[in-house]
């Protein structure tokens, strides 16, 4: 299935394909285009519909419906795509994220690496893809901390790219990354 997004390119991003540096690109979701909107929902399904992707699909429909300002959630994939990107190839598409800008921090929302790549599965072709997003977005926001819930399954990925978890914080699991500062 060719899915056409009109993704913005932002940055080349660096991981590991089969343990051999690779790039990649890093690219913006437009909310604001329709086709967009349809093709995250697409996505979601071959996806599973059980991941963290189909929140961010739910979310950008949403911002998409009331016409929510970019300013307030922003929307990446990271995709082995290197140039076309009017016509971003949903199956090159390696990870999502959501990141809400604020002042003093930007909260991660969701992170989602393909299934079959994530940090669980020792098979996978590529790796480093959660944190290559991670840099990138601290690239993208400097001087900023990072914030995030974690679930329970990815809390030691989340440690070991550098965040620590808030310890006041006992309902949740809520971390910290502070690189940049």
């Amino acid at each position: 299935m060719n899915i056409s997004f009109k993704a913005n390119y932002i940055c080349d991003s660096q991981v590991k394909r089969n343990n051999k540096p690779c790039s990649l690109s890093f690219v913006q979701i437009d909310t604001k285009n329709m086709s967009d909107i349809i093709a995250l929902k697409e996505l979601d399904y071959m996806w599973g519909r059980k991941t963290y992707f189909s929140d961010i699909s739910d979310n950008a429909s949403l911002d998409n419906v009331y016409g929510l300002n970019s300013k307030f959630k922003q929307y990446y994939a990271l995709t082995t795509q290197t140039k076309d990107f009017n016509k971003l190839d949903s199956e090159q598409i390696l990870g999502l994220v959501q990141v809400e800008p604020d002042v003093h921090y930007n909260e991660i929302n969701y992170l989602q690496v393909l299934p079959t790549q994530n940090y669980s599965n020792p098979e996978r072709e590529y790796k480093n893809i959660g944190s290559s997003i991670i840099d990138t977005i601290l690239k993208l926001y400097p001087n900023k901390r990072l914030m995030l819930y974690s679930s329970n399954f990815a809390i030691e990925f989340y440690k070991k790219i550098g965040f620590k978890q808030d310890e006041s914080e006992t309902r949740y699991n809520k971390m910290y990354l502070d690189k940049n500062m």
